[in-house]
């Protein structure tokens, strides 16, 4: 059968997409009412104790239709039978409308999720359906996604190209078919540790997987600071965000906005599949082991990390927060498995390490809704208010979208030292946060090499400030500054001394750390010798 002829089989999907895409807006529009030309819609903020200024809701604190506009139904889609395609984009048309003319005011994330879950609809549409469309249909729902996604992230337009009508394709374009890498937000004050985690992965892990050190502008990161950062070991590049997607709306340089970097940088990297890491991180095998081994990576294509189970019941503004736009979702499995939203602990993720697979847009889709909440207006007012900076945008994203999403099998465990005392139970100390992979070994930990001199293990330190951790401990009781001077602590059974191959590990990645120090410090006072003479400071 020619693949233009229509089989039984793409009339079904037609039909699932219909009846999919009316349910969802029914289920998105339940309640709003009408919409008729000339009425303002108005959305009130939920949790908001902070006065907006008139010019940051310029735009959108209400919209107005006009009145030539046509009325818009309470249900974009009218419930008459489908008749393929044509029906199909008929429905998508009319919502196209509603979304493009009815702007969603911060927080109104749940709204925003409804968007999503049926824009991506319309995205397995498009990839679903060619064969059964005419290059002018296909066109034409390709419009219908673009300006539905302009509306909702402008952001994705290139700076250089700001009338392209199609910067969400134009974006997935770039992204290298096949590839992956790792994607690291850099800047002048985290040079150290940048240098310190590509060392780990290149010279002790020996691992090939190119590196890109992404960054806001010449400001955050100088021009001779990537320079020394690319030479320092091979395939390692670096981009600016803001060269790449729009950054009117994400106000990327400044000092306060460096935890808003991550998500565009993963949004903006060239690789398909991004394993996001924060400088301070030190992994314990190669990174391609979660793309190749990790089933739950695989399954979903978006795999997060716990952070550790800890301030029960004392962050009582972030559970309501999220339980109000909880309210009308339903619940993934994933979230109802969450100890942290069902049992009131401080924070879900570990956002340290986050692994994406670009190439599935389920997965694209739940990004530029973690991104939306890292955007300037809506991370100021609500993300970081509510939350430590992104870290729980991940999760909320994804969930709100409806797009599936994993995460490891535990909470963050810790790495460190043994500390013994006479009555209480064995505690394993250090300002870490350890997880294994699904076979239960040690697989990366955040917090870094280095050892903070004003802390209770500093005699554990060596040259330097390093410190060679003996014992690690999961599924215990974790306790945030447990040991005096300030060190993190986890108690419980199940202490394990480090082994063989972690040993080496941390021991090498100690050393290789030791000769990249001194090679910043010298490249340190170079730059400040050359400010000096210029007049710098």
């Amino acid at each position: 059968m020619s693949l233009l002829a229509p089989s039984r089989s793409h009339h079904a999907i037609v039909l699932m997409l219909w009846l999919s895409t009316l349910f969802l807006i029914w289920q998105h529009f339940h309640g709003l009412g009408q919409l008729s030309p000339g009425q303002t819609v108005k959305t009130k903020p939920k949790l908001s104790t902070q006065p907006r200024d008139a010019q940051d809701t310029e735009g959108i604190s209400s919209i107005t239709l006009p009145a030539d506009h046509p009325k818009t139904p309470q249900h974009p889609i009218a419930p008459a039978a489908p008749n393929g395609i044509e029906a199909l984009l008929s429905s998508i048309a009319k919502s196209t409308e509603y979304f493009v003319n009815v702007v969603i005011q911060p927080p109104e994330s749940s709204q925003l999720g409804g968007r999503l879950q049926i824009l991506s609809t319309w995205l397995s549409a498009r990839e679903t359906l060619p064969s059964l469309m005419s290059s002018s249909q296909i066109t034409t729902l390709d419009n219908h996604i673009e300006r539905t996604i302009i509306s909702l992230f402008p952001f994705v337009r290139h700076p250089k190209q700001p009338k392209n009508a199609q910067p969400f394709a134009t974006l997935r374009h770039t992204f290298q078919k096949g590839s992956s890498g790792i994607v690291i937000v850099g800047d002048k004050s985290n040079l150290r540790y940048l240098c310190h985690v590509i060392q780990n992965i290149r010279t002790v892990l020996n691992s090939s997987l190119p590196i890109q050190i992404a960054h806001a502008g010449d400001n955050a990161f100088s021009p001779s600071l990537r320079r020394f950062i690319t030479n320092s070991a091979p395939d390692v590049t670096t981009i600016n965000i803001s060269t790449l997607l729009d950054p009117k709306p994400l106000d990327l340089e400044r000092n306060d906005a460096a935890p808003a970097l991550r998500p565009f940088a993963a949004l903006a990297s060239s690789f398909e599949q991004v394993i996001l890491i924060d400088p301070k991180t030190i992994f314990l095998q190669p990174p391609t082991s979660i793309l190749e081994n990790h089933s739950a990576y695989k399954a979903t294509g978006a795999l997060f990390f716990h952070d550790h189970l800890y301030g029960k019941g004392d962050f009582k503004e972030r559970h309501e927060f999220w339980q109000g736009l909880m309210k009308n979702h339903p619940h993934s499995q994933a979230l109802r498995s969450s100890r942290v939203y069902n049992e009131g602990y401080a924070e879900e993720t570990d956002g340290v390490v986050i692994v994406l697979d670009k190439s599935r847009t389920s997965v694209m889709v739940g990004l530029l809704h973690t991104c939306w909440q890292n955007s300037k207006r809506v991370r100021k007012d609500w993300t970081y208010k509510f939350g430590d900076g992104d870290r729980d945008s991940w999760w909320l994203g994804f969930e709100l979208a409806g797009v599936p999403y994993s995460w490891e099998s535990r909470y963050g465990g810790t790495l460190g030292w043994l500390r013994k005392q006479e009555g209480k139970e064995d505690r394993v100390c250090g300002n870490t946060n350890l997880h294994l992979d699904e076979n239960d070994k040690p697989l990366w930990f955040s917090g870094g090499l280095v050892v903070e001199e004003n802390n209770a293990v500093g005699r554990d330190a060596g040259t330097g400030g390093y410190g060679m951790p003996t014992h690690w401990m999961v599924d215990g009781v974790f306790q945030k500054k447990g040991e005096e001077k300030g060190r993190d602590c986890m108690w419980g059974d199940g202490v394990r001394g480090v082994g063989k191959e972690e040993k080496r590990v941390l021991q090498e990645s100690i050393e290789v750390a030791g000769r990249v120090d001194e090679k910043s410090r010298l490249f340190d006072e170079r730059i400040y010798r050359k400010l000096k003479k210029e007049g710098g400071s």
